[in-house]
């Protein structure tokens, strides 16, 4: 055989070896094996191809590659005597090999037989005739002690592992300096020297390296995002679908669309280019059939084990999901047509119809009859179901309607199949809390009725709080000068009377937190602040301007005492007030009752929090704890909606004993110290008479938990109470209130503690 076909031979032997491992075929793995071991020279030249099989055996749990290896040794030793009496070893048949070959060998028979002390002294001999005192190696071999310790396999695998932190090596520092580069590894003093982003030059023992810094593969996103930007370059161009599989790599599967943007808009694509490059990516991972990518938020992307077509995935989801993720799937199958989808369009469309028939859900069957009135094909079976939802369900549904389901469909399909109750819909709609269906409501109503309209709107003007969505919106559009049915009285508002009304449902809504604790109602006084500072305070300043004296004082102590609601532009406000009348600012100390660091309370109403507070912690805290475990075992969280909603309503329920925690911090006591006299304040019962209407009323003035107006409890901090406080006997005020303007005559003061 002439020397090139001796060496195919040999190769073509030591690829078997490998393919015989991969596939379990131990038979062919054998033979193979001892094939080599009857070649000396072969058997010469293979032996780091020989351990590196069996290494990988060794982990696969192959006990059947220790007697080869035994043979091995054997082999190598047949050429020259022992050593030792005790101990046999090899002799001439490792003349040849280089130490570094013999040293990995050494490694897996001490592997492979850790209480062999022959094996062990071969393989120490070796790594030592093959790495200096001053290596690389050497370093890192001495902190694991091989020799000294009862578990070789251990220290063997720690000595691997370390030997991943040489000179190169990309690391991470996970206590928060960042990722740098390993500069040197110094054998004399133990140490690793790194450049990390926040510590350059930093050093650290070879001991405690493994413990504390994290091997960045160099061909891993960080890894080439540290040293590669060419390479990066290349894939978002050439190979967007492993650029993304290299992000979740490294930062775990499933991820959501935005932490993968940050991630690669840090240092691989451009922002700008983002839109554009993920589009077109998206499609690629859907195509290639081993991605999912998530249809609502936070839109999580997850390579799946096995390639599923984009169909399958859509009609699974659909079959499988929850109505959130059905009608997702169900929306992208139906806009593609039977042509894209001609596995999964007919299944879709029979799966609605039996939703219709199958769903006590009447926002399920609104959805359902959506999809289906919207086919090309004639289908009907969705307008009897669509017929029976009741009119209540019919708006509760409208309002819960998915982002991007155009609400104008749900009136022309009334208009087309329940004509007399499009009316109460749009009215109903009118007042929800989605902006997008008011408007939808607010162009329907001023075209089919717009008489309706302007009494709807009247009524919002005049009781804000019974609607105060719809108030905001009004308002909102008022400012931007959009002119409308409905709108007119607002414009013939002046900006006192608009901001007037802003500061009095303001009052109202905060009164209503207090109360209730509503995360709702904290978004809806949020969305005042910038109405009160448009136009840059331009707005403010003007209604300000108009005001007498007496009215910009008020205002002042309300935005002083309700700053807290106004985070970003409280401190403007206030000094718009001073520039318009300077002297306010100077005035005395404001009272206690104004200060919002201070909440007072009778007894009583300090009890009712307080059992609200153990309600919570006692009670339904631990309820809700239960359902999310309960919900967590039903499968993927990722996909689970009674999870996501349970961690959602703890997350309201943790929220709002901290607020309950907070305000009990803040409770102080009413009592008859306050008296004084002839003035109202906390602790009064006064009788007053409401001028208008020639009626009189009682009220005890008292904290927002003492009781309501039905109690005979006027809160101390609602717009009214805000009134009264300070009032004489015989004093006559105007209360500017969201209904209108109320006048009040003070007949008696007396204290409750009398």
């Amino acid at each position: 055989m002439s020397d090139i076909a001796a060496a195919e031979n040999a190769d073509s032997k030591l690829t078997g070896l490998s393919e015989s491992l991969g596939e379990g075929d131990f038979d062919r793995l054998e033979n193979l094996w001892m094939e080599i071991l009857e070649d000396p020279e072969q058997l010469a030249s293979s032996i780091a191809a020989l351990a590196a099989v069996a290494g990988e055996g060794l982990r696969q749990g192959q006990e059947k590659i220790k007697p080869l290896l035994d043979l091995t040794w054997g082999a190598l030793g047949e050429d020259g005597e022992s050593e030792a009496e005790d101990s046999p070893a090899p002799g001439a048949g490792l003349s040849g090999i280089s130490p570094g070959d013999r040293a990995a060998l050494g490694e897996v028979l001490v592997r492979a037989f850790p209480n062999r002390k022959e094996y062990l002294a071969f393989f120490l001999d070796a790594f030592f005739e093959d790495n200096d005192p001053l290596s690389v190696e050497r370093a890192f071999f001495n902190v694991c002690d091989i020799e000294g310790v009862s578990d070789k396999n251990v220290a063997l695998d720690r000595f691997s592992g370390l030997l991943r932190y040489k000179p190169g090596a990309i690391v991470y520092h996970e206590s928060g300096w960042g990722i740098g580069e390993v500069l040197e590894v110094d054998a004399l003093l133990g140490q690793v020297e790194v450049d990390l982003e926040e510590k350059k030059g930093h050093r650290i023992s070879v001991e405690a390296v493994d413990s504390i810094l994290q091997v960045i593969p160099a061909e891993s996103f960080r890894g080439l995002l540290y040293r590669s930007s060419d390479e990066l370059e290349r894939l978002v161009e050439e190979d967007p679908v492993g650029l993304v599989q290299k992000v979740l790599d490294d930062f775990g599967s499933p991820l959501a669309q935005k932490d993968i943007k940050a991630h690669l808009t840090a240092g691989a694509i451009d922002s700008g280019d983002w839109t554009r490059w993920w589009g077109r990516t998206k499609k690629k991972l859907r195509d290639s059939g081993f991605y999912r990518l998530g249809d609502r938020s936070p839109y999580h992307v997850e390579k799946l084990k096995e390639a599923v077509s984009f169909e399958d995935e859509l009609l699974g989801r659909f079959k499988l999901g929850d109505w959130k993720d059905a009608r997702g799937a169900a929306k992208e199958v139906l806009k593609g047509g039977e042509k894209k989808y001609p596995k999964a369009y007919p299944e879709i469309v029979s799966g609605l119809t039996d939703l219709l028939g199958s769903s006590a859900d009447q926002a399920v069957i609104l959805g359902a009859s959506l999809f289906l009135s919207k086919l090309k094909t004639p289908n009907d079976s969705w307008v009897e179901p669509f017929k029976g939802i009741p009119l209540d369900g019919l708006c509760a549904s409208l309002e819960v309607l998915p982002t991007g389901q155009d609400p104008r469909e749900v009136f022309r399909l009334l208009g087309e199949h329940r004509p007399d109750d499009q009316l109460p819909v749009a009215v109903a709609a009118f007042k929800c809390r989605s902006d997008s269906i008011r408007k939808v409501a607010h162009e329907f109503l001023g075209s089919i009725e717009p008489g309706e309209l302007k009494r709807l709107c009247l009524q919002v003007y005049t009781s804000p709080r019974t609607a105060p969505e719809a108030c905001l919106w009004l308002l909102k559009s008022r400012l931007a000068e959009k002119e409308g049915i409905g709108l007119e009285p607002l414009f013939e508002r002046t900006a006192r009377g608009l901001l007037i009304l802003m500061i009095d449902l303001l009052e109202h809504l905060i009164d209503k937190e207090v109360r209730l604790g509503r995360s709702v109602v904290r978004d809806l006084i949020k969305k005042i602040e910038p109405l009160m500072f448009h136009s840059e305070g331009a707005f403010f300043r003007e209604g300000i301007e108009l005001m007498e004296s007496s009215e910009r004082e008020m205002v002042y102590k309300r935005v002083l005492r309700h700053q807290e609601y106004l985070p970003n532009s409280a401190h403007k406000l206030l000094d718009i007030i001073s520039q318009v009348e300077p002297v306010i600012a100077l005035a005395k100390k404001v009272p206690d009752w104004e200060n919002p660091e201070i909440i007072f309370s009778m007894e009583r109403g300090q009890e009712v929090l307080k059992e609200e507070l153990r309600e919570l912690n006692e009670v339904k805290l631990p309820e809700i704890a239960q359902a999310i475990g309960a919900a967590a075992d039903l499968g993927d969280l990722s996909e689970n909606a009674e999870f996501t909603s349970a961690l959602e309503e703890q997350k309201n329920l943790t929220i709002k004993a901290e607020k309950i925690q907070e305000d009990l911090k803040k409770i102080k006591l009413i009592d008859a110290s306050m008296n004084e006299g002839g003035r109202v304040v906390l602790g009064s019962r006064v009788s007053a008479e409401n001028l208008e209407r020639g009626e009189k009323v009682l009220y005890e003035v008292l904290g927002p938990w003492d009781g309501g107006p039905d109690d005979g409890v006027l809160n101390y901090r609602s717009p009214l109470g805000q009134f009264f406080l300070g009032k004489e006997i015989d004093d006559e005020f105007d209360a500017e209130l969201p209904g209108g303007t109320i006048r009040y005559k003070i007949l008696e003061i007396a204290s409750i503690f009398d």
